[in-house]
């Protein structure tokens, strides 16, 4: 193989079947390109000053963004795979991104977050990768009527996704760089005007006895009191195992959780949410009755709770609240709430029974009582409100 002289920088020569060839080499989306220049005769300095003129305007036009790889060299195998990334949709870019998720060994709610969020992207799926304005964004933005947070969940995966195209050269710029979904959303005040947080909705303990005396069979009233009366959460319950809970010391230990993963279509055990979620709950006596009661149920199997039915281990939050939560507050006439409510009940009680913040904040999970001030601040104050009104 053989090079130019310094003019000639990136034109080279190479020996084939047929004779020496001229070539030229260049960058394209980060990948270097060598492409030969058959009518093009070495032996001539016209050729070689004409290759690398070919080369300097090549990479103008990859500077521009106007380069396509087919028009200049229509037969050559990296145009073809030039052109597929070129053609790919928004869709295309998306499905890659949880793909390398999945290789980069994410967890599986990680994953089904994911997806999840991809299928709310729906109205840009059809759009080419190369097409995708932040008008389009902006657009998808206006029309949404979820929170701001969701919405910025969202535009983290598309974010994500239109990076590589810009790696790939689809793209100059990324489109959602420019988007701030702030200013295009109604505003969502998270605390009303009488302090409460919107995703704090207890139940009050009336509600709770009705709840509890609408279980159709003993071990759904254990699960809803332990639910009820710990604060664990449902995922973490359905892992409970009884290795795990010391009815002698009166508590349980919680270190795992069951999610479904919906690909493979089994439920999968994981760590907890996070790493101060690996706790030691104490039992009040209503929770420890219920383990009790529970342990001539299924103390001879390896999990504390499971499905009535199958007589099966919970295969996550989402069973427990379709086949157990939602039929029994149906029949209670309880106004529904999510199941999650019961933790957030079991923390308000705390709170107004004056306990620790932080003895609080370690049975809930949490790594200190910042997160019980940012959920549960009214409860904080009116509980401070009637200690200031007892003292006088």
């Amino acid at each position: 193989m053989g090079s130019g002289t310094n003019k000639h920088v990136g034109v080279f020569t190479r020996q084939l079947k047929s004779g020496e060839c001229l070539y030229i080499t260049f960058f394209y989306q980060d990948e270097r390109c060598r492409e030969a220049l058959p009518g093009l005769n070495p032996e001539l300095k016209g050729d070689w000053d004409f290759a690398f003129g070919l080369k300097k305007e090549i990479e103008r036009m990859i500077t521009l963004g106007k380069f396509n790889y087919g028009d200049y060299f229509p037969n050559s195998p990296k145009a073809k795979k030039f052109a597929a990334k070129s053609t790919a949709t928004v869709l295309d870019y998306l499905n890659d991104y949880v793909k390398y998720g999945r290789k980069r060994g994410l967890s599986v709610s990680t994953i089904e977050g994911y997806e999840k969020a991809i299928r709310a992207l729906s109205p840009l799926h059809h759009i080419k990768a190369a097409n995708l304005t932040p008008a389009n964004v902006k657009q998808l933005v206006k029309d949404s009527t979820v929170s701001l947070k969701t919405m910025r969940n969202r535009l983290s995966v598309l974010n994500s996704a239109m990076n590589e195209a810009v790696v790939d050269g689809v793209l100059p710029l990324n489109p959602c760089t420019s988007v701030k979904p702030h200013q295009y959303m109604d505003k969502v005040e998270k605390v009303s005007t009488r302090g409460q947080h919107e995703d704090v909705d207890p139940f009050k303990p009336k509600e709770i006895e009705a709840i509890l005396n609408a279980c159709r069979n003993q071990p759904e009233r254990h699960l809803l009191t332990v639910l009820f009366y710990t604060g664990i959460r449902p995922s973490e319950a359905a892992a409970l195992q009884w290795i795990d809970v010391d009815l002698i010391n009166e508590e349980i230990k919680v270190c795992e959780a069951v999610i479904w993963d919906s690909t493979n279509k089994k439920a999968i055990t994981k760590g907890t949410k996070t790493s101060s979620g690996n706790r030691v709950i104490e039992l009040p006596p209503l929770a420890l009755e219920a383990l009790k009661s529970q342990k001539e149920v299924t103390g001879h199997g390896k999990y504390v709770f499971i499905e009535p039915r199958s007589r099966k281990q919970l295969t996550g939050a989402a069973q427990l609240r379709k086949n157990i939560w939602i039929p029994v507050l149906k029949k209670s006439g309880v106004r529904y709430r999510h199941p999650y409510q019961a933790r957030h009940t079991f923390a308000t009680m705390l709170i107004s029974k004056g306990r620790n913040l932080w003895w609080v904040a370690d049975q809930m999970g949490h790594d200190g009582p910042e997160m019980l001030f940012r959920h549960y601040g009214n409860y904080i104050k009116e509980h401070d409100l009637k200690l200031t009104r007892k003292s006088r």
